[in-house]
């Protein structure tokens, strides 16, 4: 009786051995990429982490910025999957030394961020059905600014305390290493109601400057006499605007070479994430 016994559970102990063996045996053989009508969602995860920042930066510092995606495939269900193939390929319009999670590459640079370059990389998702996919890039851009563009100007008759008469503009952009060149100025023409009365004002915009920490508006009476009017620090938006309503000038030209090339690096570009079937893209700016 005891012999039947333990015949019968050495024979359930080796079925329960082989199933485990089998259960193994197709999860290794699973597959790599996800299956049909599986989801792939990716989303930036938090802020840009900065590393070894500085107050007074160089060419050489080693300060670097990480922009992390969470990226998770999900089957048909709507379950997250584990051990699955995820394939990234991003286009980078400018950027030093990107690090595209493994894959490292340079944008070609230039005053204009002319050029871009393509970068591919493929990751596992972990057992818990997503990943954490970096992207790298220095800190601080070594890439000379180019002058602002799309300058514009506009007279009005109230606002400010300019006299009647036509007034004279450049904008140039700063950075930690210096200052663009000035381009050809802009004009407008202030009439106010009477030829006594100043209470003109002249409206401009020009368009942002990727890097700038700053910009530098110069006014003239004529083309040839631009004096520096104001700096514009920690500048936002885009267009850029400013309203000049009289304030004094100073008594410094607009530098006719470009001095800038040390600023605030901004990766841009796009991505997208596949599995099989599934795909994703996404926007990279930070």
């Amino acid at each position: 009786m005891n012999m039947s016994i333990n015949k019968k559970t050495i024979f359930r102990l080796a079925m329960l051995l082989f199933m485990v063996v089998a259960t193994i045996q197709l999860t290794a053989c699973g597959p790599d990429t996800a299956p049909s009508e599986s989801k792939i969602t990716v989303a930036a995860f938090g802020t840009p982490v900065i590393l070894n920042p500085v107050t007074v930066p160089t060419i050489t510092s080693p300060t670097t910025k990480t922009q992390y995606y969470q990226v998770t495939v999900t089957d048909p269900t709507g379950l997250p999957m584990n051990d699955i193939d995820v394939h990234f390929v991003g286009q980078f319009t400018n950027g030093q030394s990107i690090n595209f999670g493994g894959a490292i590459g340079s944008a070609p640079t230039s005053t204009y961020y002319t050029g871009s370059i393509t970068l591919s990389a493929t990751q596992k998702t972990d057992k818990f059905g997503y990943l954490l996919f970096a992207i790298t890039a220095p800190y601080y851009a070594v890439i000379p600014l180019h002058a602002p563009y799309n300058q514009t100007a506009v007279g009005s008759e109230t606002g400010g305390t300019l006299a009647n008469g036509a007034y004279f503009y450049t904008v140039t952009a700063l950075d930690f290493a210096g200052e663009t060149n000035a381009t050809l100025p802009v004009s407008a023409v202030v009439t106010n109601i009477t030829p006594t009365t100043q209470a003109g004002s002249v409206a401009l915009s020009w368009q942002a400057v990727p890097g700038a920490t700053s910009y530098r508006v110069y006014r003239g009476a004529t083309a040839l006499t631009l004096r520096s009017l104001v700096q514009i620090l920690n500048p936002s938006g885009d267009p850029v605007t400013f309203t000049d309503v009289g304030n004094p000038t100073g008594a410094t030209a607009p530098p006719a070479a470009n001095t800038s090339g040390l600023s605030l690096n901004s990766v841009l570009g796009t991505a997208q994430a596949t599995s099989g079937s599934a795909l994703s893209t996404f926007s990279i700016n930070f």
